[in-house]
């Protein structure tokens, strides 16, 4: 778990907030929430979730992680919240597939050391940092561990054996579909290499079937919603990402050794490249371990089947309809590869223990991502979030419809599990669609309201931040129609959150404040907020202009810009803004306006790095607005 935190640094002192983008790890965060509070509240109905309201066995559309939630129970029930849960599995993630590879490594050559350079490379494989998006990815160390168990049991076959199987079996499948399918393929083919006696299986097949069925209802739901809705991936998307040969040289941009090296035309999926080191040492272990033949056989099928695998119609093999990345297959091949480094440095470990100390400290310093640029969430659940948790209600937040607008919605989720159409996952139900073109016509039509309360919608969210004059004319529209009631605005950023109702009994007139906000002006907020400006998320120049403005009830005191993660920490400068002042009466700050320019980057920054503006108020309270991520060049 030490070098599993030193190697994601600076996850760790920022374990309550990072993800690797505003993305797919919300996505993550929400699935295994998900089965935290469907565990407790509707074990029965675990595939119901609350995304893409009205469709069922919503969960169904991705990964369930089921297997690696399990493990966050603990933390769960002690309060520790989604986010935070979500970031300890990766850690977790990192430390297990390494245990595990190492625990492989040692069985198959029965050295400690030989066992410590295969968990480094199987952990740290620049795939595993490639894939800091998706922790079901990250967490790949019970395919090492059936391995484990079917070598253990090849060595004395005994029913209690054949259960450790069974168990590792189960808890690969429950904690990712890929490997599961990946696996099933692969350690079928190998137990008749590890386990020659035919009459030695029985106890091997007793045992996964138990397995399969406790898996049973948590596959059933994948084939129910694709037959469904037709959820099958089509040969286009296997194609797009198949690897090629090449694919297996490009180490993408994770690894600070070899980013240089990177391609980046292909798309991050098909950055396969393992390391030059783990290359040399898995060809050198095949022939090093020439006498061990069953273990060796069984880790070259590993590599064969995984690189082929991730070749998908390149090699005219895709896996399963269901999955859109054969590039996935890689790590397969790694496990084999990380037997191979095993066998490849027990030899120096029995001879020389110092050399292969230096094996294991070179695969550190080659598999190398750290120091991370992490986005640096904000932690500070919104209130109307919140307020919707004690409300009997189903809801949709707008704007709605585009990907980069549904991840927000996810993760909030875990604060409030209520029904929403809202969702973002790995297939999309017809009706979110159907929703969502309406939602994205040039003008929002009657058929938009009709369809909310046709399928049951009671609430809708408008993040006032995100809604603009198109927005603002449909509101006002229904609401002169008495189609939607104003219900509350709730503090959030510049503009507020604003709840609406699709209910005609609870009909009332617009408040001040909604006319206010669909005229486009600003509301009072009883909150420190605030926004930057400059510099928009990308690439920068050699210098950097940084402004916005910073407002509160309070009073402002200073202002920061947090590099780094939050590692390195350069004060504003305050100055007036008339125009601020003017838009904003209700607040008596005299400067409003926060800037900062550099000439060159600053000492210390690092070219791939983050901005987050710090506002302290005037009670000496801190407030973080969004992270920016740049690249400083």
């Amino acid at each position: 778990m030490i070098l599993a935190i030193a190697m994601t640094w600076p996850l760790a002192p920022n374990i309550a907030r990072a993800v690797a983008d505003p993305g797919d790890p919300y996505i993550n965060t929400w699935i295994l929430d998900w089965d935290w509070h469907a565990t407790l509240h509707q074990p029965r109905r675990l595939f119901e979730a609350n995304a893409f309201y009205p469709a069922h066995d919503s969960l169904a559309y991705s990964e369930n992680l089921y297997g690696i939630a399990l493990l966050l129970f603990p933390l769960r029930a002690l309060g520790v919240d989604a986010l935070t849960a979500h970031n300890v599995a990766m850690l977790l993630g990192f430390a297990f597939s390494g245990f595990a590879a190492f625990l492989l490594g040692r069985m198959i050559t029965g050295s400690a050391l030989a066992g410590v350079a295969a968990g480094v490379f199987y952990a740290f494989v620049p795939f595993r940092f490639t894939q800091l998006p998706h922790v079901q990815h990250v967490f790949a160390g019970w395919l090492p561990m059936m391995l484990v168990a079917l070598l253990h049991y090849a060595r004395r076959p005994t029913w209690g054996r054949a259960a450790l199987f069974g168990a590792a079996f189960l808890m690969n499948g429950l904690s990712n579909i890929h490997w599961l399918l990946f696996g099933s393929v692969v350690i079928v083919l190998s137990v008749p290499i590890a386990v020659p006696r035919p009459r030695d299986w029985a106890r091997l097949l007793a045992a996964t079937a138990v397995a399969l069925a406790l898996l049973a209802p948590f596959l059933y739901p994948y084939y129910s919603v694709s037959k469904t809705y037709g959820m099958r991936r089509t040969a286009a998307e296997a194609l797009v990402y198949s690897a090629t040969p090449r694919d297996w040289l490009n180490p993408g941009i994770a690894n600070r050794f070899y980013r240089r090296f990177a391609d980046l035309r292909v798309d991050p999926e098909r950055w396969l490249f393992p390391g030059a080191l783990s290359i040399a040492l898995a060809a050198a272990g095949a022939l090093l371990a020439r006498r061990e033949r069953r273990p060796l056989a069984i880790a070259l099928l590993w590599v064969a089947l995984g690189f082929a695998g991730s070749l998908g119609l390149h090699a005219f093999f895709t896996g399963f309809g269901a999955l859109r990345v054969p590039a996935r297959w890689a790590n397969i091949a790694y496990a084999g590869m990380a037997m191979l480094v095993a066998f490849a440095v027990a030899p120096l470990a029995r001879r020389w223990r110092w050399a292969a100390a230096v094996v294991v400290g070179l695969f550190v310093i080659e598999l190398r991502a750290a120091p991370i640029r992490w986005y640096v969430a904000v932690r500070d659940v919104p209130p109307v979030y919140r307020w919707l948790a004690a409300q009997p209600a189903r809801i949709i937040e707008v704007p709605f419809g585009r990907f980069e607008q549904e991840y927000g919605p996810m993760r909030w989720s875990t604060v409030h599990h209520r029904p929403m159409a809202n969702g973002i996952l790995g297939f999309v139900p017809p009706g979110y669609l159907r929703l969502a073109r309406m939602w994205q016509a040039a003008e929002i039509g009657d058929d938009f309201v009709d369809e909310l309360r046709r399928i049951g919608i009671d609430l809708i969210v408008v993040r006032g931040e995100e809604v603009f004059d198109r927005e603002r004319a449909w509101l006002r529209r229904e609401l002169a129609r008495g189609r939607l009631s104003f219900v509350r605005r709730f503090d959030r950023g510049r503009w507020g959150d604003w709840v609406f109702s699709t209910k005609a009994d609870r009909l009332k007139p617009a408040s001040t404040q909604v006319e206010a906000f669909l005229r486009g002006e600003y509301s009072y907020n009883d909150i420190t907020f605030g926004i930057l400006d400059s510099p928009p998320p990308g690439r920068m120049g050699p210098g950097g202009w940084f402004t916005g403005y910073a407002l509160s009830p309070w009073g402002i005191r200073e202002v920061n810009l947090l590099f780094n993660n939050g590692a390195i920490r350069i004060p504003a400068y305050l100055t007036p803004d008339a125009s601020v002042s003017k838009a904003y009466p209700w607040y008596t700050v005299d400067k409003p306006r926060f800037m900062r320019a550099f000439s060159e980057r600053p000492p210390g920054v690092r070219p791939i790095t983050d901005v987050q503006v710090e506002i302290v108020d005037g009670r000496g309270e801190r407030t973080l607005l969004e992270d920016r991520l740049i690249e400083w060049r």
